[in-house]
């Protein structure tokens, strides 16, 4: 079978002397505390800020006297916006060095959140939204360079699986803060909320920032093409980034299937929002659990089955007929998307270059955040086509056939170089022609 990431080993056969060089000491802090003064909380609070804004972008628009397909427009923007800027975020990442990529992200986010509160047309709102979607995908790159190179890679699953649960934790927080400071009076607080927090969150990483962490303040780093990083690294593309896209693929569809058959069915908004909310709680419940899944079974442990239990909540929607029965697909849905917390970010930390890692780290988003724009996408063309019925079994098949790609052909990943820039765990060779973890495939 191909090795999918160009590497001839498995997790499972490192050595355990490197697994033991790994361990903390006894007595020493949780190789995860330490992350969440500098990085969890300062993004849990970010993230709070763009909850309170996703809500109210449909308002937004009609608040400026849109109609209703450029409301429709201004959501897809927000998605647009961060795809567009995915490879030129790694450019600048790559070019400037974390820290001041991540002044230049908060002043996108400032600037366009500025436009939003003081637009007083649609092109001008448009502008202000596509902006900040900018500044929060190269604001996404820079901690995601952050996280993949301090994370100890014995808990990296642990670590990016909070990530990606301390956005969802915003995500969920975020409108109750709009609901909470402004009801329904004036929905450009949402925007209000976000600018504030966008300040907070930086100013919070400035003081929060380890002053050894020389990489943090590298000015230049080695900047790939991105037609020269899928070359390079074209075989973990075709299988890692195929797992990648069919997540997000799925992912995305998550949050327009469930709504658009609960309208179908002839339910309401308020039912539709109550058994989406319930999904998202079992989503946010599982987000931990699945670190420790990943970092002790391994990454296929936890992809597979996420893909899987996604593509058969798709199958079920059109099944169902009844709030209830609409319920049950709905949480079969977000334990599958719960499961999978992190596994993309994980994934693309293990399979990152030392050499490089912004560049091949910024096409890595392109597949994912690409998959999570193209999934409602998809269930639009569909229902477009008057089929709404098939919406889900269309989406269920492609989750099940990107998820028999990535069985056949996904090997485990050995964890790309840790911080000091040697192996951070050393595989154990089965072969004078296996490579090492960080090389190029082909």
């Amino acid at each position: 079978m191909p090795g999918g990431f160009g590497v001839g080993v498995r997790a499972s056969r490192y050595s355990v002397a490197a697994r033991v060089s790994q361990v903390p000491a006894r007595g020493s802090a949780h190789p995860i505390r330490s992350l969440w003064y500098q990085v969890y909380l300062p993004n849990l609070t970010v993230a709070t800020g763009q909850g309170a804004m996703l809500p109210v972008l449909v308002y937004a628009a009609r608040a400026v006297h849109s109609t209703g397909a450029e409301a429709g427009v201004l959501v897809a923007l927000n998605g647009f916006g961060t795809v567009l800027f995915d490879l030129p975020a790694g450019r600048i990442t790559a070019r400037f060095g974390e820290r001041r990529s991540m002044y230049a992200s908060t002043v996108m986010l400032v600037a366009g959140l500025v436009g939003c509160v003081v637009a007083r047309s649609f092109w001008v709102l448009a502008l202000g939204v596509t902006v900040q979607a900018a500044g929060w995908a190269l604001w996404s790159l820079v901690r995601m360079v952050h996280l993949s190179r301090v994370a100890p890679p014995l808990v990296r699953g642990r670590a990016l699986s909070l990530f990606g649960g301390v956005i969802r934790a915003g995500n969920v927080i975020g409108p109750f803060a709009f609901v909470g400071a402004a009801g329904s009076s004036d929905v450009r607080a949402g925007f209000v909320i976000y600018l504030g927090c966008v300040i907070v969150g930086t100013i919070w990483l400035v003081l929060a920032r380890d002053r050894h962490d020389s990489g943090a303040t590298e000015a230049r780093a080695v900047r790939a093409h991105p037609l020269q990083v899928l070359s390079e690294h074209r075989r973990t593309f075709a299988t890692a980034g195929v797992g990648a896209l069919g997540v997000s693929l799925l992912r995305g569809s998550r949050t327009a299937i469930v709504p658009l058959w609960a309208s179908h069915i002839g339910l309401d908004a308020g039912q539709a929002a109550t058994i989406f909310a319930l999904s998202s709680v079992v989503d946010l419940a599982l987000f931990y659990p699945s670190g420790i899944l990943s970092d002790r079974r391994g990454r296929r442990a936890v992809l597979l089955p996420c893909m899987a239990l996604l593509s058969i909540g798709h199958l079920l929607v059109p099944l169902a007929h009844s709030y209830l029965a609409l319920f049950l697909a709905a949480f079969v849905l977000g334990f599958g998307n719960g499961l999978g917390s992190g596994i993309v970010m994980t994934l693309g930390a293990d399979l990152t270059p030392a050499v490089g890692r912004a560049s091949f780290l910024a096409v890595w988003r392109l597949f994912s955040d690409g998959g999570t724009t193209a999934g409602p996408l998809v269930d639009s063309a569909v229902v477009g086509l008057g089929a709404v019925a098939l919406a889900g079994p269309v989406m269920g098949v492609i989750g099940l056939g990107t998820t028999l790609v990535v069985a056949l052909w996904l090997h485990e990943p050995a964890p790309a170089p840790g911080p000091g820039g040697g192996p951070a765990l050393a595989p154990r060779r089965s072969g004078p022609t296996d490579p090492g973890p960080g090389v190029p495939d082909g």
